[in-house]
């Protein structure tokens, strides 16, 4: 009978375990613990999101460290591994939405104007002008954007360099300059599938550069960016307001007086108007129910 004696070299792999060397309390576990205390005091933001989920991942391999070597249960270093793994790719959704979008250089200004004071991201923006909503357009002296009556007021259009003018018949309104709206009123006194005429006309008086956006598809990406909804909501409200006050010259009573629109009584007057318009309609003759009243005036527009 041979008998023979096979000594195996001890082999030592790196991360193995012994009963000896189990110490939970162990530095590796506190220093764990610290990471995640700080990180839940990140701030709020993205970059605060990013702080958070950076220190996070520090936390989680460090306990896969000490769940592999101290304690010895490959089931805890397993699943702080895979936390380690879900923290990395919201790290990388993060840095991936803070990147920053490039803009052509003619709507830089419109961004940084209009919607960067508003907090619309630039990604948001992009969505915004892409070809996918927005369509570009070149109006040369002279052209019209649109024409009293005949147009159809079913889209919107932003000035981004240029001038144009707003006339109704012979008379010129208002002027329309850059990063300003051109059909803004018309754009919102109207309703999606209701075919409506614009009660203007708008004429280039200056080479103009412009984007138009179809109102179907503006409105299915406003749908979706609720505060980009918002926010145009406001800027349209404001384009609004500014028209309105360039207006204001032009209110002129019969008597050469001028109104002021910002004033209560400006709109008192045009329901006086208009209800004295229905009576003198609605009467039989014209000279039982004149204008001419107590006030002494032959409109009701007329401030004493």
């Amino acid at each position: 009978m041979i008998s023979s004696n096979v000594t195996f070299p001890n082999v030592t792999l790196a991360f193995t375990c012994s009963p000896d060397k189990q110490q939970p309390q162990h530095v590796l576990y506190q220093l764990a613990n610290i990471c995640f205390i700080i990180s839940y005091l990140a701030p709020g933001g993205k970059r605060g999101l990013l702080f958070m989920h950076s220190l996070l991942i520090v936390g989680f391999f460090l306990f896969a460290i000490w769940a592999w070597n101290i304690v010895c249960s490959p089931n805890v270093f397993s699943w702080n591994f895979f936390f380690v793994l879900l923290n990395l790719g919201q790290v990388l959704h993060i840095l991936y939405s803070m990147r920053k979008v490039k803009l052509p250089l003619e709507l830089e200004d419109v961004y940084r104007i209009l919607f960067q004071p508003l907090q619309v991201s630039r990604l948001s923006f992009q969505k915004l002008v892409g070809p996918e909503c927005g369509q570009m357009m070149n109006l040369h002296p002279g052209e019209a954007y649109a024409m009293q009556g005949l147009t159809r007021t079913d889209r919107l259009g932003l000035i981004i360099r240029g001038k144009a003018n707003v006339i109704s018949g012979q008379h010129f309104l208002h002027q329309i300059n850059a990063n300003e709206f051109l059909d803004s009123p018309e754009f919102e006194s109207s309703r999606s599938g209701v075919e409506e005429k614009f009660k203007v006309s708008i004429i280039a008086t200056t080479p103009c550069r412009a984007i138009v956006w179809q109102r179907q598809s503006l409105e299915y990406l406003l749908i979706k960016e609720t505060h980009l909804s918002n926010v145009l909501a406001l800027l349209l409200s404001t384009d609004i307001t500014r028209k309105l006050y360039a207006m204001n010259d032009k209110m002129v009573t019969e008597k050469g007086s001028h109104l002021d629109i910002r004033l209560p009584s400006f709109t008192g007057s045009i329901a006086s108007h208009e209800e004295a318009k229905k009576v003198t309609e609605s009467a039989s003759g014209w000279r039982e129910f004149s204008p001419l009243g107590a006030h002494g005036h032959t409109q009701p527009f007329l401030s004493e």
